[in-house]
């Protein structure tokens, strides 16, 4: 058969059967296609069902005894970095209301580690310090400053979280960011960083959602992790540097800075899309006091040894105080070659001690912005924060300028700052003054001329509302010491002692306890309490008890032992005022009420007692550690109360029954003797 017969054979063929042979080669290559499809979809099914990389949402629902409410997710960060690593950061998991109220006024803070208050756990970060100050200026509204600052995110993060909080209600949102555009996830120069083009990244984020691409992820990295990281050996720090040397207009710088300039665009746009307000923070960083990470020389420079043996000799002037000099010999370097930042950084400490503040502070920033392991942004930065502010019409808070002002001949230092880039709680304060300022200069909550400025505190006043303790402080100065004995720092920082000899040990243990989590942050807070007020400083146990109502006010459990420590002072009006918190926030448990019967009726108050006292009677059995000792006592009180009021028949019955919970105490029985000798007397005509 010729090739022309069986084409005009197959072309003869009936229609049915060649639609049938077209249907099987599209069903072959269907189920050729979805076979793999399939299977890629039972593997994210099962890794959901199994929970493989936890819960990574932004906001979690929680409840407890029946209440609703929102918490910020902890473990948020693992979007961002492997499972298997050790030192992820944490969100702080703060709580904020189920149902908004109208007199409630909600801020979202974004940022990194600054945002969140580091070294500090609690109370002393710009957003516990600006909610303490809000709500001094205007008492009569609810702030909710929810802080959603986390340690190493950038700004591709607080877009990925931006949208997200948006279905909140937020009356404002605070932004500040930019330090960790280089080493943060996904930054330019991080190891968590994947080299590619904004598009790609944003693409990538969202990809990074699926359970199978995080396994993936996860897979190359325990392939590329270091020995050491597995021990945990390693600080944040030192495990997101990637690229240790980015030169100003390198590739990498660019990209960081178009990225972050694009990335804050973005932010603003979709929150000025929801006609919700938002401020941008300029940045702020230790300039003064923090020498350069890296130094690096111009590509290509051949004259090192010359240059090296100019600085040493400025260096030796410098020590002899001949600072003139040194300032000569560090000049005729940087005719060679003027890159290294290092140089920069001398030459403005040199200017610093003649008495040239404004020449040192442009050396001291060219040093920040020269240093090659850029784990500050350089000035640049802010620049990029006012221009996109002023294009996209938001305001700009001038954080930068507000510690330049505080800070000695203006130049940044430790007066303000821990380390790098964090500040003390001084300048946290500092920064919540700036943030203040700026709510009132964009007329949030009142025109800018009716702020009730005179509400205002003095900064001491103003730290001690914040309720920043000396365990806080003990916490800061610790992690600052395991912070700067690493790399990328050449000595430790070691910060003065906050308490006496004694009372520093009881910290210092009380520190470690937490930091190795045998205790909670909360229970440190109990136990320093507890040896502060078995010495009778019962001021400075009552500030502890504080320190724990600011970071969970929804808990009535630190109410009652602040109570104690008010009534051991005498302070009986902040006493009452604290136990109607507590019975408030458990209205269903008796512990409150009982307490604020025995406190009217050591004020023989019986007229007040009576109600709380029957209330917590009534509430006694939903508690197991509400104890017979207690329900003892809390009758003979009402039998006391109601003796008072001459109902000596109810009084006994309450007497009769506070001896059988507690038989043979002394003072049940005296109370039923008097009651014995009253009631006939009051029977007679």
């Amino acid at each position: 058969m010729t090739r022309h017969d069986r084409n005009k054979r197959r072309s003869a063929a009936p229609p049915a059967a060649v639609a049938a042979s077209r249907l099987r080669a599209g069903l072959f290559w269907t189920v050729l296609i979805l076979i793999p499809l399939l299977f890629f979809l039972l593997l994210e099914g099962g890794l959901r069902l199994f929970r493989y990389g936890g819960n990574d949402a932004l906001v979690l629902l929680r409840e407890d005894y029946g209440e609703r409410y929102y918490q910020i997710n902890r473990r948020v960060a693992q979007r961002y970095f492997s499972s298997d690593e050790v030192n992820v950061p944490d969100a702080r998991g703060e709580a904020f209301a189920y149902h908004k109220t109208a007199t409630t006024f909600r801020i979202f803070c974004l940022g990194g580690s600054t945002t969140a208050g580091w070294p500090y756990q609690h109370n002393a970060g710009f957003p516990s310090q600006l909610q303490a100050r809000l709500s001094l200026l205007f008492p009569h509204l609810n702030f909710e400053v929810i802080n959603v600052g986390i340690s190493a995110i950038n700004s591709y993060s607080v877009l990925d979280f931006t949208g997200e909080l948006l279905r909140y209600q937020p009356d404002l949102f605070l932004i500040y960011m930019g330090h960790n555009e280089f080493y943060g996830a996904l930054g330019a120069g991080s190891t968590r960083g994947i080299g590619l083009s904004r598009p790609f990244i944003k693409a990538y984020m969202r990809l990074e959602r699926l359970r199978l691409v995080r396994l993936m992820r996860d897979g190359a990295s325990l392939l590329r992790r270091k020995p050491e990281a597995a021990g945990g050996h390693e600080t944040l720090m030192e495990n997101m540097a990637g690229d240790k040397m980015i030169l100003p207009e390198s590739p990498r710088y660019r990209r960081a800075r178009a990225d972050f300039s694009a990335n804050l665009g973005e932010i603003l746009a979709v929150i000025r899309n929801k006609e919700v307000p938002v401020l941008v923070s300029t940045l702020v960083s230790n300039i003064a006091d923090q020498p350069p990470f890296e130094s690096p020389f111009s590509p290509g420079f051949s004259g090192q040894a010359e240059w090296r043996a100019l600085v040493e000799q400025g260096d030796r002037a410098a020590a002899a105080v001949e600072h003139a000099a040194a300032l000569g010999f560090y000049r005729r370097a940087a005719a060679l070659d003027s890159l290294p930042a290092l140089l920069a950084f001398k030459m403005g400490q040199c200017q610093r001690a003649l008495g040239d503040p404004l020449s040192a502070r442009r050396l001291l920033e060219r040093a920040r912005d020269l240093d090659g392991l850029r784990f500050r942004a350089s000035g640049e930065f802010n620049q990029i924060i006012r221009s996109v502010c002023a294009e996209k019409g938001a305001p700009v808070v001038e954080t930068e300028n507000h510690f330049i002002n505080a800070s000695p001949g203006g130049l940044v230092g430790h007066a303000l700052m821990h380390d790098h880039l964090h500040p003390n709680a001084l300048g946290y304060l500092l920064m919540a003054d700036a943030f203040c300022h700026g709510m009132a200069g964009a007329n949030l909550l009142a025109m800018a001329s009716q702020w009730p400025w005179e509400r205002d505190l003095p900064a001491e006043q103003l730290l001690e509302e914040a309720a920043i303790t000396p365990l806080e402080e003990e916490i800061a100065c610790q992690r600052i010491r395991a912070l700067t004995s690493r790399y990328p720092f050449r000595e430790p920082r070691l910060l003065q002692a906050v308490a006496e000899p004694e009372y520093e040990k009881v910290l210092q243990g009380a520190v470690q306890m937490l930091f190795q989590r045998k205790w909670s942050w909360n229970e440190a807070h109990y136990r320093v309490a507890d040896w502060l007020a078995e010495r009778g400083r019962h001021a400075e146990a009552a500030q502890e008890y504080r320190a724990v109502i600011r970071v969970v006010p929804g808990n009535y459990y630190p109410y009652l032992f602040l109570a104690n420590m008010y009534a051991l002072q005498g302070r009986g009006e902040e006493e009452e005022r604290t136990l109607l918190q507590a019975a408030a926030l458990s209205p269903n448990l008796p512990f409150a009420f009982a307490k604020l019967g025995v406190h009217y009726m050591s004020r023989d108050d019986g007229r007040k007692a009576r109600p709380v006292l029957e209330r917590a009677i009534a509430l006694a059995g939903n508690s197991r550690d509400f104890t017979s000792t207690d329900r003892s006592r809390v009758h003979y009180l009402l039998g006391v109360a109601l003796a008072q009021e001459g109902d000596y028949a109810a009084a006994k019955r309450e007497a009769e029954t506070a001896l059988q919970l507690a038989p043979g105490e002394a003072r049940i029985l005296n109370l039923l003797q008097q009651l014995a000798a009253v009631m006939p007397s009051s029977s007679n005509p």
